[in-house]
């Protein structure tokens, strides 16, 4: 590869001119026209028969350390744009002492270097428009949203010759939904598709419009993100694992540095082997997590994880208006506490498969409850990640007319740790699950991220007072002050309001005078197998008004 670059655009023609401009009037037989990147020194453009330093490389930092530069005469002239930010440099190198310089020649090089940011200004500019255009005319893909495989090569492509003409970083971020396969296998490919439609708005609303994203396999997505710093791709990388991470969605992480003369190409290579690593280095857990999944998965289509049912209760009358079905493993040891597998429950993905079997088994005794108690409602914990947006109401509807059982006698307590910053389609299907008759009552109510905010964006009928809470009205003056406007704040909004935790008497008594009805705790059961609930419901458990 000889010097000067491989392109032919504006500013490496010019650059080419001014290095052999230089090289002829100034006595330094080489020069460079080099662009600054953390610290680092591009090759734009060289005229060089000394040094063999060809454009599309990276210029040593120390001159005097390398060995094929030591004891070099260096000029070097800053670059500055119009706007007065440092862009690179000319570099003059030469073996030997070169002969002073005329005061013409002196003077002309801060001008060609003040010429050269000028273009240099004019030519960024341009390629963040064509960037910005291409992106924009870029073939789409229909489920994701995101960019074809065909326009994310064909945006490779024209990205590395702008790099070699312009001296631009390039970096690519490869994102591996490796949990696709598995969800297509336990539910379908409509559960794949899905994800990978809720992946897609999620990349694009991440990226916002500053880079390119596309689906580059059936289980991968890149991001092509040009022109920015070091510091910059790593808060790239930093900001979409947030951003997954608070989405729930697993997934792995590659980042790839285009190097100079090297390629793109390259830098895909380096994201898919970063995240080939990162599996290699958790082989072992997965192994045993393979297993762990397996024997859920056993559990939950055999019927070994079962629904035990506690009592909600109207505190002043001691009447059951509600039960709520929580799940418990039962094993040949014992029955095993949701602590003991909830956890390895939601890192397996079987969220939605928990969700069915507890609604499943819970709506199937519900019609026996009903012979002693005909009003009473069944609540189940709903996860916002258990489904595919678009299939909880169907869910919800084939397991009521299973069972024969009036939609408008189903609660699904949403934890308020996950409404946050709900995608468009679930707050959809809420809001169609709601009017077909469904509760939807807000779990944890005082300690997620936006109470308010979710009070009034989601269609609340209900809300369940944390535990917490619930524990305060006996403690001091400001605590139960607190509780009581939490409990008003509900109230006025004309929400029904449950207060989960009630262990004592005096709890329920104070929480009744506050002005909360209803309550659920071990003061007034245990959670029970289900032929210990027709006893409960047989008879009122506290009559305090």
């Amino acid at each position: 590869m000889n010097g000067g670059l491989t392109n032919d655009a504006t500013l490496g023609r010019t650059a080419r001119a001014t290095l052999e401009h230089l090289r002829r009037n100034t006595g330094f037989p080489t020069w460079l026209f080099t662009r600054t990147h953390d610290h680092e020194q591009i090759v734009i453009a060289s005229v060089d028969p000394q040094f063999s330093i060809v454009a599309n490389s990276v210029l040593p930092t120390n001159l005097s350390s390398d060995r094929y530069l030591a004891n070099v005469v260096k000029r070097s002239v800053p670059v500055q744009l119009p706007n007065g930010r440092p862009y690179g440099a000319l570099v003059g190198l030469s073996r030997d002492l070169p002969p002073p310089m005329s005061n013409q020649a002196e003077s002309v090089i801060p001008l060609l270097a003040n010429m050269l940011g000028a273009l240099a200004g004019a030519e960024a500019a341009v390629a963040a428009g064509m960037r910005l255009a291409e992106r924009s005319a870029a073939a789409v893909d229909a489920l994701t949203g995101t960019g074809t495989r065909q326009a994310w090569d064909a945006l490779l492509t024209s990205n590395d010759e702008r790099c070699n003409a312009n001296g631009e970083q390039a970096w690519v971020f490869v994102i591996s939904l490796d949990e696709l396969h598995e969800l297509n296998m336990r539910q379908g490919h409509g559960a794949g598709d899905e994800l990978l439609a809720e992946f897609g708005d999620l990349l694009t609303s991440t990226i916002d419009g500053r880079h390119f994203c596309a689906r580059i396999t059936g289980l991968q997505f890149g991001v092509l993100a040009v022109d920015i710093s070091a510091g910059e791709a790593a808060a790239l990388e930093t900001q979409l694992r947030q951003t997954m991470s608070a989405a729930g969605i697993a997934a792995w992480v590659g980042v790839g540095r285009r190097l100079p003369g090297v390629g793109l190409g390259a830098a895909v290579d380096a994201a898919e082997a970063a995240i080939a690593d990162a599996r290699s280095a958790v082989t072992v857990a997965a192994t045993k997590f393979d297993d762990v999944t397996a024997e859920l998965m056993d559990a939950l289509d055999g019927g070994h994880i079962r629904a035990y049912f506690q009592p909600i209760v109207d505190m002043r009358t001691g009447d059951v208006v509600a039960i709520e079905a929580l799940a418990r493993w039962q094993t040949e040891t014992g029955i095993r506490e949701p602590g003991e597998f909830l956890p390895a429950i939601e890192r397996a993905g079987l969220n939605g498969s928990l969700f069915e079997r507890m609604l499943d088994d819970g709506l199937s005794h519900l019609a026996t409850f009903r012979n002693v108690s005909p009003n009473l409602r069944l609540a189940v914990n709903f996860d916002f990640d258990s489904v595919p947006a678009s299939g909880l109401l169907k869910i919800v509807t084939d397991l009521a007319d299973k069972h024969s059982i009036p939609l408008e006698l189903i609660s699904l307590e949403l934890s308020e740790r996950q409404s946050f910053d709900l995608s468009p389609s679930t707050l959809r299907e809420l809001t169609h699950v709601a009017e077909a008759g469904v509760k939807l009552v807000l779990d944890d109510f005082g300690v997620g991220f936006a109470s308010l905010e979710t009070l009034t964006s989601l269609p609340i009928k209900g809300v369940k007072l944390d535990r917490r809470f619930t524990g305060q009205v006996v403690d001091g003056e400001r605590e139960p002050a607190v509780v009581k406007a939490m409990i008003s704040m509900a109230a006025d909004s004309g929400l029904e309001v449950i207060a989960e935790g009630v262990e004592t008497q005096t709890q329920c008594d104070r929480l009744v005078r506050l002005g909360c009805r209803l309550g659920q705790g071990y003061l007034f059961a245990l959670p029970l197998p289900p032929d210990s609930m027709i006893t409960v419901l047989s008879a009122p458990l506290v009559s305090a008004w």
